[in-house]
């Protein structure tokens, strides 16, 4: 059975599920009180209920909110991986920095695992080429590492971040759905203050104002912008990160990782696409000689 037959009975067990009614958005919160209960973090029904209805090519649903200075982004997606690999690959902390390095903007991720719980920082900049010195470097942890035969689910918290943003968590969570598939859950959140705020609409209404997300709203379903849109675009190009680096998750694959991380954000052209493929490599390349002399000072205690 290839891909699309697998992909559209999924659709179909989700059409049967949705009987007539549309489904609510769902809640980051459903997600989050199934943290230490030891019981599957997503609502498998709810998820592949808003796939269907979701206007993507891809079995993918995006969400995301804004209140109380806190902005979050989730998706759904059902990945062509079996829940064994999935597992498997998520459960070698190692593999959290080869995800998280391909965004263009992270320009090195070191894991310290002497530390308890175990220590990720990862240096964040501007599109163009930085070195670890030149970015911002904020330090996360493990808050969640919970693995069981039904179900993943990981959580990063960062206490802080740049320009008066604080509490980011990049959250992977995943449940089996046949032999060949998981439905993953992916989603990315941080809290901000009010100076941060008001920067923001200065930069959305001015240099940043053609940059869209994933969401309609309104009668003429226009394209969501500011920081829910900013928000969905980070998050779609962590799932983004995942998938690429399921296809190629080898030590001798990295060029190919990259690459194909590349492909799948022109995908979405409107909201992701940034730099061409010849660029991003280069820095990349630069960025991966710094990133792995610093985890070699990192396991020898150094960091």
């Amino acid at each position: 059975m290839d891909r699309r037959d697998r992909l559209a009975r999924h659709l179909k067990l989700a059409t049967l599920l949705a009987l007539s009614s549309l489904v609510s958005p769902l809640t980051f919160a459903k997600a989050a009180e199934h943290h230490e209960s030891g019981r599957p973090p997503i609502d498998t029904e709810a998820a592949l209920k808003a796939i269907r209805q979701a206007d993507f090519a891809e079995p993918i649903y995006v969400e995301s909110r804004e209140e109380n200075n806190q902005v979050q982004g989730g998706i759904y997606v059902l990945i062509d991986v079996p829940f064994s690999t999935l597992r498997q690959k998520l459960a070698d902390k190692r593999s959290w920095c080869e995800i998280i390095f391909l965004h263009f903007n992270i320009k090195a991720c070191v894991l310290d695992m002497n530390s308890e719980p175990t220590r990720v920082s990862i240096y964040s900049g501007r599109l163009y080429y930085q070195s670890p010195e030149e970015a911002t470097r904020n330090d996360y942890v493990f808050e969640t590492f919970s693995f069981s035969e039904n179900y993943l689910n990981t959580v990063l918290h960062g206490p802080d971040g740049p320009f008066g943003t604080r509490d980011y968590r990049i959250v992977i969570q995943a449940v089996p759905v046949d032999e060949y598939t998981s439905l993953a859950h992916v989603s990315y959140s941080l809290h901000y203050n009010m100076a941060t705020r008001v920067a923001q609409r200065i930069y959305f209404a001015s240099a940043g104002r053609h940059r869209i997300g994933f969401s309609k709203e309104g009668s003429d379903n226009t394209p969501i912008r500011g920081v829910r849109a900013m928000v969905e675009r980070n998050t779609m190009r962590f799932y983004l990160a995942l998938e690429a680096f399921l296809a190629a998750p080898e030590p001798g694959q990295r060029e190919e990782r990259l690459a194909r991380w590349h492909t799948l954000t022109l995908q979405y052209p409107e909201q992701l696409k940034e730099l061409d493929l010849e660029t991003y490599l280069g820095y990349k390349s630069k960025e991966r000689a710094h990133q792995d002399t610093l985890q070699k000072n990192a396991d020898r205690g150094e960091g």
